[in-house]
C-alpha cells in the first residue's frame, strides 16, 4: 500500500541559524586539536559518520554532537587522545 504522505515540512527555526556559527567554530577547533592525528577533511567525514550512526541513540542536538566528537577523537587517535 502506498503511503498517503505527499509533503514534508521543515521549520527553519531561527535559533538553528543563529547557533550555526558556534557549531562551525567548534568543528574547526576540534580539527585543530586533532591535527597531529588526522587531516581535517578526514576528521569531518569520520565525525559525520559517528553523528549519523548515533542519531538513533542521542537524537539531534548538542548532546549527540559532543558524544560523537568524543567517540571520533578516541577512534582517530586509536585511544591516544589526551583528556584535555
Amino acid at each position: 500500500m502506498a503511503s498517503p504522505l505527499t509533503t514534508i515540512g521543515f521549520d527553519a527555526d531561527d535559533t538553528l541559524w543563529q547557533n550555526e556559527q558556534f557549531f562551525r567554530m567548534t568543528q574547526a577547533r576540534f580539527a585543530d586539536l586533532l591535527a597531529d592525528y588526522v587531516a581535517p577533511d578526514h576528521l569531518h567525514a569520520r565525525l559525520l559518520e559517528a553523528e549519523r550512526r548515533n542519531l538513533g541513540h542521542y537524537g539531534f542536538g548538542i548532546k549527540g554532537f559532543m558524544l560523537s566528537m568524543i567517540e571520533t577523537a578516541i577512534d582517530v587517535t586509536e585511544s591516544r587522545c589526551p583528556p584535555t
